[in-house]
């Protein structure tokens, strides 16, 4: 039996189709020993998981992310509210909310970890192949350089560094209006001040805690208000990853589909027939605490934690005719899917922040590869876009993401999830006992949740601006080949005596 390493601690290997398409040549070009290509190239593809269950579940959190199922969630909590004023005062009314959120979120945490897992393994297969192929690139780039000899090259390098580069608008442009709503709506949900808003809310309720005489009541208060949001934020936050996986996804196809006619350009130039090799990129080096994290994540995106779920409810109903189905009952699951899911909301930022630590990592190195293609070809290197970090509310919500995914933010998740059980446990689990065990972690859930959101926006702003460059720099260098066939078609004596020359 193999032994079993989480995602995080896999290595990836990658290699990018070899562009072994069909050609058509004319007389001119034939003469200058230059080909023009036909047909189509490769562009991105997602490759599906090897095992039926993972291919289950991916099915499955694209469907929990699609607009029936968001607007089928909020008519719910909707309907919830307005029965509330025929059944607001009733307990049972409360602890519904809190128990259809707790498993919803307990449910919703497992996809979100898996869309995360998903995210990391395929931005790394995607920038293996890239990185594979633009081995490639160097390789048959040499080759050009040398067929153009060094006069050629300054020509060319002159003419193509003058070319006008193309906007990366494929992301954009197959986006339609549910995706735009959802990503436009992160933006606010996800904003510094709404963050702040939030806390305002928090401290006005426990201002009315005297007034109200700190009841089960006032506390059950705040309970129904954070679950509902919390269902709303965790179905919010799945809508906006899928959105995000699209974008990316269109917008990685448009990068191979330019990198692969950029590879078929140069083997036709070339006369290169050598296949792309592989790259594989190692796991990143971790402490044993963080690499616990990862085993930890594994199982929550994957059916194990699901299937726990399902023993637990199966557990909860059974014990139902010996609590009398009173309002103890009814907070019980709520009590533990919400601790559970405290302790998740810690671990969900960990990761989204190690996700896009890592991608940002494969890209800067993809930019240093890419400073050897620009240097055989002596062009600049297209100005980078950067990501505008220049406003105080953006700077404050990065370092508040920052501190909210640091490793040490775990840890005091895991001791606050304890204190909860301790506190509840002094007193004996009654309603008051589990709701400490429920309204703390689900106002600190509900915080992360937002962060989370905060999160996905500048990873999706770094994201995008960082594909534009990889699609610029890509754009560049194909310029350079194809005025380099022009030139060779218009010069082809002087191709040939730069060959004998470098002979």
């Amino acid at each position: 039996m193999k032994h079993y390493k989480p995602t995080f601690q896999c290595e990836i290997k990658g290699v990018a189709e070899t562009q072994n398409l069909s050609i058509e040549q004319d007389t001119k070009e034939a003469k200058a020993g230059i080909v023009t290509t036909a047909g189509e190239v490769t562009g991105y593809k997602v490759k599906a998981s090897p095992r039926l269950l993972d291919r289950w579940l991916d099915t499955v959190i694209r469907i929990a992310g699609s607009a029936p199922i968001f607007c089928f969630i909020v008519g719910a909590l909707l309907v919830w509210a307005f029965l509330g004023i025929r059944f607001g005062k009733s307990a049972k009314w409360t602890a519904v909310i809190s128990d259809v959120q707790a498993i919803l979120c307990y449910v919703f945490d497992s996809f979100l970890m898996r869309q995360l897992l998903r995210e990391y393994s395929e931005q790394r297969e995607a920038m293996a192949e890239m990185k594979s192929r633009r081995d490639s690139h160097e390789r048959m780039l040499g080759k050009l350089k040398n067929k153009l000899g060094p006069e050629g090259v300054h020509r060319v390098s002159q003419i193509s560094g003058n070319r006008p580069l193309d906007a990366l608008d494929q992301g954009t442009r197959t986006q339609g209006w549910f995706a735009r709503m959802i990503i436009f709506s992160a933006w606010a949900f996800g904003h510094i001040i709404t963050v702040g808003m939030y806390w305002v809310c928090i401290f006005i309720w426990l201002g009315f805690g005297h007034y109200c005489g700190w009841t089960d009541q006032w506390q059950l208060y705040i309970n129904s208000a954070t679950s509902a949001l919390m269902v709303l934020v965790f179905a919010f936050l799945d809508c906006l990853r899928e959105c995000y996986a699209d974008y990316v996804n269109n917008c990685l196809d448009a990068i191979f589909r330019l990198d692969a006619t950029l590879e078929k350009e140069l083997r036709c130039i070339t006369d290169d027939h050598l296949p792309n090799e592989p790259e594989v990129i190692q796991p990143p080096r971790e402490n044993p605490l963080q690499v616990a994290v990862f085993y930890y994540a594994d199982i929550i995106g994957t059916l194990v934690g699901i299937m726990i779920l399902i023993a637990v409810i199966v557990a909860w109903a059974a014990v139902g005719p010996v609590f009398h189905f009173n309002n103890n009952w009814w907070l019980l699951i709520g009590t533990y899917a919400g601790l559970i899911g405290l302790f998740d909301s810690f671990i969900l930022r960990n990761i989204q922040g190690k996700v896009k630590e890592y991608t940002v990592c494969q890209i800067q190195s993809l930019e240093k590869r890419d400073m050897t293609l620009f240097a055989k070809t002596q062009m600049a290197i297209p100005p980078k876009d950067n990501f505008d970090t220049s406003s105080v509310t953006h700077r404050i919500s990065i370092a508040m993401g920052n501190v909210c995914s640091h490793l040490l933010m775990v840890v005091a998740g895991f001791l606050l999830t304890i204190g909860c059980v301790i506190g509840s446990s002094a007193m004996r689990w009654s309603t008051t006992g589990q709701l400490i065990s429920n309204i703390p972690p689900s106002i600190i859930e509900t915080f992360f949740m937002l962060i989370l959101i905060t999160g996905q926006n500048d990873a999706d702003a770094s994201a995008r601006v960082d594909m534009t460059n990889i699609y610029h720099r890509r754009q560049r260098l194909l310029w350079f080949v194809k005025d380099a066939r022009e030139y060779l078609a218009v010069r082809p004596e002087s191709a040939d005596l730069a060959e004998k020359g470098d002979n």
